[in-house]
């Protein structure tokens, strides 16, 4: 386990851009960096453009698949307020091609007014502990290495969704891009599950969430993502990202059901 997030990727500067290392063992089923990995980065980029300020959101657009490798992550700021920030981050591949584009909101934790109302309540139901849930098997056809990395495990189903536990594989802070990766985690399986064992790809080319909690980071986060529509080969899914019951970031997701070609 690696002490922060930036420890995972042998975090480099070069001119006025981040190096971030990639390997396999972040490859979702795809070929590919999984989508949560990339979003994550783009906060974890973002934070050093918005000193002293607490991320609130992000919409990251995943354009095509990242290949293990250096990535090329540039942010830019769109606008550094009194109250709010926004920027702006594109990760590239070693070709120079576009992966991933991603918007961080940002906001002045001074500016707040300090009220505090309880958040959506977990539904209550029973589930497996996440130390006995069921980890994803491995595919017949094709390793997915982020099973072995992030040990995504299946707790249940409740009346919000399907809910995945996932470790965090680093020690201190960073609770938001825990939360990216939780969430990306968590899209498959509903879809999956509503197809039926269809052979169909089914990528998520999209992740937008909105934090609702600042605070450590712990050993794992547990998502809880729901079908809310299917229609045509395009999914939408909503999400809820928690902590010990606690409501850490809410969001939804596309996904695309996608031919595969024989």
């Amino acid at each position: 386990m690696k002490d922060t997030f930036r420890d995972l990727f042998s975090t480099q500067q070069s001119d006025a851009d981040l190096i971030y290392h990639l390997d396999k063992s972040l490859n979702g089923g795809f070929g590919g960096t999984n989508g949560g990995v990339l979003a994550a980065i783009c906060v974890d980029a973002a934070r050093s453009l918005a000193i002293n300020r607490v991320p609130i959101g992000i919409d990251a657009r995943f354009v095509r698949n990242f290949p293990p490798g250096p990535a090329r992550v540039c942010a830019t700021p769109l606008n550094i307020g009194r109250s709010l920030t926004t920027i702006s981050v594109d990760i590239s591949r070693s070709d120079g091609k576009l992966a991933t584009r991603g918007t961080v909101s940002f906001v002045n934790a001074s500016a707040l007014e300090p009220v505090d109302v309880p958040g959506i309540p977990e539904s209550g139901e029973e589930l497996l502990h996440p130390s006995d849930g069921r980890i994803w098997r491995q595919p017949a056809v094709q390793e997915i290495p982020l099973i072995t990395t992030f040990r995504p495990r299946q707790l249940g189903k409740t009346s919000k969704g399907i809910v995945t536990a996932s470790d965090t594989i680093w020690k201190s802070g960073s609770l938001q891009e825990a939360a990216c990766i939780a969430a990306d985690l968590s899209v498959g399986p509903p879809v999956a599950a509503a197809l039926k064992g269809r052979p169909l790809a089914m990528p998520n080319p999209d992740l937008s969430l909105r934090f609702c909690r600042q605070g450590i980071t712990p050993a794992y986060l547990i998502s809880t993502c729901q079908l809310a529509a299917l229609d045509q080969g395009l999914a939408t899914t909503i999400l809820e990202v928690r902590d010990q019951g606690v409501l850490v970031a809410t969001g939804i997701s596309s996904t695309t059901c996608l031919r595969v070609s024989s």
